[in-house]
């Protein structure tokens, strides 16, 4: 069976003037690319080549982002370790980013929070770890 590897996620944003700077400063992110046309889009990567696309189409529909529309629950951050999520955790505070605190399950721990639209994020650290 062909292995599957996520390569990059896509976004859409309302206001991506606020939301590219919001994913540069929590990621890191080096801005590739910028396009106005058929949608404002903004293309954001790793130094491992993973990617963050993010796009304000024309006609946006500015109601708040919900979970419960068929599409996109969450977005999830693996974590290597608990260091890596504590620091998630602290980098989020510095942000002013309202998170859940983390919160064990039998899976893992979680640090769940949202973006400026309201987009739930999470970092992830699996149990095994």
């Amino acid at each position: 069976m062909p292995q599957m590897r996520l390569q990059h996620v896509a976004l859409t944003v309302t206001d991506i003037a606020r939301s590219g700077p919001w994913y540069e400063r929590l990621f890191g992110f080096t801005k590739v690319a910028e396009f106005a046309e058929p949608a404002r889009m903004q293309i954001y990567l790793t130094p491992d080549g993973q990617a963050l696309d993010l796009r304000q189409p024309t006609d946006v529909d500015p109601a708040p982002f919900t979970e419960r529309h068929v599409g996109l629950d969450h977005v999830a951050f693996v974590c290597a370790d608990q260091a890596e999520l504590d620091a998630w955790q602290e980098r989020l505070a510095e942000m002013g980013v309202i998170t859940s605190g983390v919160e064990k399950s039998p899976f893992g721990s979680h640090l769940n929070f949202r973006d400026p639209d309201g987009i739930p994020l999470e970092f992830y650290l699996p149990a095994t770890q």
